[in-house]
């Protein structure tokens, strides 16, 4: 039999459109989701990992099960952690792509020296940064070369507010293991970056706000409407727009960007 040998470019354009396998972190709501089911009108194989499980559950049947599973992802938990991974390997190979998407918020002002209130700081460190790490070394160690890992951070990895430390040094930490992991992993020719969005239109966006109004003794509305007025475009981000970039990323555009914060803020930084 003879063998077919294809030009090098048509083999090059073959394997970077062959479907992949793309792990969701967090991807049981908000802007997890919306990556999903983006991702998931294309070709591609997608393992979803998140706390709810059978939220994730959904959304991997409206995806379609035969190319979607669900998994549970606890990254407070070293062991769930361990067995999302291997149950995405298992399942469809090697991870191709890692959105690492899962994070939580929670108050933690300079004057809150309680057990409770260093136990949420360490709780946000855990799950924003510690566990988001562990995920990636994992995702990595068998990832094929010309991967990519994009962790999705937050303006607040470019400035501070008040009464949010853990989350925003959380945030910071992440730029910086971007920057690490783009040098360790630049052999492989595995990409990563972090799109860092400003408030994006999630119930974690409004919960804040919330948080804020109760604080402040102002209205929702008020409280929303002085946010969204300090940033040029006086919007809020459509998480299907994280999503698109996301997307942009892992096509051919995406080539020669790694070790980079992408900013999604409306305006809110400007670098």
């Amino acid at each position: 039999m003879q063998t077919v040998k294809l030009p090098q470019s048509a083999l090059l354009d073959a394997l970077q459109n062959r479907p992949k396998h793309i792990f969701v972190a967090g991807a049981s709501r908000g802007i997890g989701e919306a990556i999903a089911r983006t991702l998931g009108e294309g070709t591609h194989r997608l393992t979803l990992g998140a706390r709810s499980y059978n939220r994730t559950l959904g959304v991997a049947i409206d995806i379609g099960q035969e190319r979607c599973q669900a998994v549970r992802l606890d990254l407070a938990d070293e062991n769930s952690i361990d067995e999302a991974i291997v149950a995405a390997e298992s399942h469809f190979g090697p991870v191709d792509v890692l959105i690492c998407n899962s994070g939580i918020n929670a108050d933690t002002p300079i004057d809150d020296v309680s057990s409770q209130g260093r136990a949420r700081f360490r709780q946000v460190i855990e799950v924003n940064l510690t566990g988001s790490y562990f995920l990636a070394q994992l995702a990595t160690l068998h990832m094929p070369n010309n991967g990519r890992v994009i962790f999705i951070g937050s303006v607040l990895g470019r400035f501070g507010v008040p009464r949010s430390s853990a989350y925003v040094a959380s945030k910071h930490a992440i730029l910086g293991i971007v920057r690490s992991m783009a040098h360790e992993l630049a052999s492989r020719g595995i990409r990563v970056n972090v799109i860092n969005p400003g408030w994006v239109d999630t119930q974690m966006a409004h919960d804040g706000m919330a948080r804020i109004a109760l604080r402040t003794g102002k209205t929702l509305q008020q409280v929303q409407a002085e946010q969204l007025s300090m940033q040029p475009l006086r919007r809020m981000i459509k998480p299907e727009e994280v999503a698109a970039y996301v997307q942009f990323l892992l096509g051919p555009g995406g080539d020669p960007i790694t070790g980079q914060g992408i900013d999604i803020s409306c305006g809110s930084v400007m670098v």
